[in-house]
């Protein structure tokens, strides 16, 4: 039996965020994961400006600085192969390295680490979870942890919110899946830039091609379900397809060395599928529904969960009540902090899920001032996120 103030469910960057999180604000922590790491992840690696402000106040932003390969630029390009240029500070890291870093960043700062175990279920001791009983994975032995507070970090599959009772919806919202490569010299300088393409033969999915360190790249396609799907719904073929068909990716392919295996995940998007809380408990990150399905981003969202979820931890201890009044202020302030811009984003998606306006929105942020601001805007969390998406907005788009 172990004891401890917060139990995290989850090593990925929203559960090792919110360990560092809380033992910041002087909590006790043990951090639980069903594997050893380091280890894989399937995703596009990208860290955006918010992904790098989450890091910065983890105090982990020089870790990742020291390993990650800086990018300034981005593109977006659309179907007819047209395409906007954004700036931003950015970076790409693979995950295998990204997750390591800041779970042992959790476990240098104190936090006991369990691995690898299974959560079975939750203890529950007056209508809260007071803890969570574990299965060893290399031994089948049972590990009981008491905790003030749990918090579920455990991403888009299913299987851990059901058996907490916290499934709303067993289906993902979309699909993605990736491979790396290895380049030569030449051919990382003429793609030293982030790509999102909403290629042709894919909307209403989009593609991506992501530098990372050591001339290695990210190749991925994903799709959000919805009313449309792409004809094609095989991922490996989708992705085949894109490598074959898109310019860009095409050209980096030439040459190009395969490294690994292809993989796929689901992705939970829209703030949607799941229980955000109930009495000493959370869930935060991929597994709220916290992935934007215009960009199918999700890390940045996912540590500034964990962040938002030590805040309401630290502040709930004091109560008559903590396990309820964590859940309660949880509940309350995260669709406060991320619902404007998940369904601005959500609306964005649809709208580029069709490739003619796809085409405009690209063509005007290339030739016009005002999409291109809010584009730009977007991709750094500033402004309204929806200003975009109102009838005035879409009336400036045309001719700002």
């Amino acid at each position: 039996m172990t004891r401890t103030d917060v139990l995290v469910i989850g090593a990925g960057p929203a559960g090792a965020a919110a360990a560092l999180a809380c033992m910041a604000r002087g909590l006790s922590v043990v951090l639980a994961d069903r594997a050893r790491f380091p280890r894989d992840k399937a995703c596009g690696d990208a860290l955006i400006p918010d992904a790098l402000q989450a890091l910065r106040e983890l105090g982990a932003l020089d870790r990742v600085r020291r390993v990650a390969h800086a990018v300034g630029t981005v593109r977006i390009y659309a179907p007819n192969g047209r395409y906007a240029t954004l700036a931003g500070d950015c970076a790409c890291l693979p995950r295998a390295v990204f997750d390591d870093l800041l779970r042992s960043a959790a476990v240098d700062a104190g936090a006991g680490f369990l691995t690898p175990v299974r959560a079975v279920a939750p203890i529950e001791e007056g209508g809260a979870v007071a803890g969570v009983r574990f299965e060893r994975l290399d031994s089948r032995a049972t590990v009981h942890v008491r905790a003030g507070l749990t918090i579920l970090a455990t991403g888009a599959a299913s299987d851990a919110l059901q058996r907490f009772g916290m499934c709303l919806r067993a289906a993902p919202s979309a699909t993605a899946a990736r491979f790396y490569v290895e380049v030569d010299e030449s051919t990382a300088r003429a793609h030293d830039y982030l790509c999102v393409a909403y290629a042709r033969g894919i909307c209403p999915g989009y593609g991506w091609v992501f530098p990372g360190p050591d001339r290695t790249f990210n190749v991925g396609v994903g799709y959000v379900y919805g009313r449309q799907a792409p004809r094609e719904r095989n991922l490996r073929t989708l992705l085949d397809h894109f490598v074959t068909t898109f310019a860009p990716a095409a050209g980096l392919m030439k040459g190009a060395r395969r490294l690994g295996p292809l993989r796929g995940a689901p992705l939970r998007t829209r703030l949607e599928g799941a229980r955000l809380s109930r009495p000493g408990l959370l869930v935060i990150g991929e597994a709220a529904g916290l992935t934007y399905s215009f960009s199918g981003e999700g890390i940045g969202k996912a540590m500034q969960s964990g962040i938002l979820a030590a805040d309401v931890a630290a502040s709930a201890a004091g109560a008559t009540d903590p396990a309820r009044a964590a859940a309660d202020a949880y509940a309350a302030r995260l669709p406060a902090a991320f619902g404007d811009r998940i369904r601005a984003y959500a609306r964005l998606q649809r709208l580029v899920s069709t490739p003619a306006m796809a085409n405009l929105l690209v063509w005007r942020a290339a030739t016009g001032k005002y999409v291109h601001r809010q584009l730009q805007a977007l991709l750094n969390e500033t402004g309204r996120a929806d200003e975009l998406l109102t009838p005035a907005g879409m009336l400036r788009a045309l001719v700002g």
